[in-house]
């Protein structure tokens, strides 16, 4: 009965999830294609940029926008500032606009984790099936 009640709660924050990251995923994918060379010019640098740049389709710029809002979020870290210390520095050098930060953290940032959230907790819910 406990597993039972388990099961129907994490099968109702699979479905809130899904349905938050597809909200979240239309906004995203609609800018990603008007924002995607404001932020390649500000963000692609280094180990950020390279022949990914050319690419400018809706998966390849959501992506790239995605990737850049999780490099923002996560560069006070020290995993992020070894591994893209030199391109960090370079971003905060070339001072982007202070709305294009925000949006690549709180809509590409947030819609990438909470996609990663709702697959832990799809690999949770297997787990209690078998």
């Amino acid at each position: 009965m406990v597993q039972y009640q388990i099961e129907t709660i994490l099968a109702i924050l699979i479905a809130l999830g899904m349905a938050l990251n597809l909200t979240l995923l239309i906004p995203a994918a609609i800018l990603a294609l008007f924002k995607i060379d404001e932020a390649d010019r500000y963000f692609g640098v280094g180990r950020l940029g390279g022949e990914r740049l050319a690419l400018k389709g809706l998966p390849f710029s959501l992506g790239r926008m995605a990737h850049y809002g999780l490099v923002l979020m996560l560069s006070n870290t020290k995993r992020m500032r070894k591994r893209y210390g030199h391109e960090l520095d370079q971003i905060e050098a070339s001072k982007p606009p202070t709305r294009l930060i925000q949006l690549l953290v709180w809509l590409y940032g947030s819609w990438f984790l909470i996609g990663i959230g709702i697959t832990a907790l799809g690999g949770i819910f297997l787990i209690l099936r078998q």
